[in-house]
């Protein structure tokens, strides 16, 4: 195959001899069309270099390359790539930020799921404190119920946010996408906290209730 492309109004083909993948994110000097040497060494060109250095010698740099070489343009780039570093972080700070919200919203949602089996909560506590629980061990087991409840949900919903997460990474955006293992356990650590505090809250008061005006009224 060839590849025909018009240079300062001078057609020039080329045959096509390999392809390569450029990753543009390295915000390196690369090209989509390389040729072979010798092929536009008489068209007019310039030079490119790229040169890292220290912020505080970028001035001296600046200033000992200008004046040996007057026609050469220096342009600094420190400047762009910390504003789009600034960018990213705002990106990755929403999509963290709308993570939150989620978990907040279902952990919310289970909460609300169990504030409705209150009166079925009560009512087992009631059936402990009759075969002689004490207080303790109905707290305990109220702890143990909403710890499964919490891993249950955190685990199904670890599963399908990292599905979807790297479904969204790997071909909505084509990035490298990256498991955070810091992540999955503040979630689980955040799901957990809001479902026992907010089950114990619910139940609460079936430990402060009296079997016997309880188990009249049934």
């Amino acid at each position: 195959d060839t590849l025909t492309l018009n240079v300062l109004g001078r057609e020039i083909i080329g045959e096509i001899a390999s392809l390569r993948k450029i990753n543009w994110r390295s915000l390196r000097f690369d090209f989509a069309i390389i040729f072979s040497p010798g092929v536009l060494d008489s068209a007019p060109h310039s030079h490119i270099a790229a040169l890292q250095a220290p912020e505080a010698l970028e001035n001296k740099i600046e200033e000992s390359i200008t004046n040996k070489f007057k026609n050469v343009s220096i342009i600094r780039v420190r400047e762009a790539l910390e504003a789009a570093a600034q960018i990213l972080n705002g990106i990755g700070m929403a999509v963290r930020s709308i993570s939150s919200i989620t978990l907040l919203v279902g952990s919310l949602v289970l909460a609300g799921a169990i504030a409705a089996g209150r009166q079925q909560r009560i009512y087992d506590a009631i059936i402990f404190k009759v075969l002689g629980a004490t207080r303790w061990i109905i707290i305990k087991t109220l702890i143990y119920e909403f710890c499964i409840l919490g891993f249950l949900t955190s685990f199904c919903s670890i599963v399908l946010g990292t599905l979807v997460g790297w479904t969204v990474v790997k071909y909505l955006m084509e990035l490298n996408w990256q498991f955070s293992l810091q992540s999955i356990l503040m979630s689980v650590i955040i799901c957990l906290t809001i479902t026992i505090i907010a089950g114990l809250a619910g139940t609460w008061s079936a430990l402060s209730q009296k079997a016997a005006s309880q188990l009249r009224n049934d």
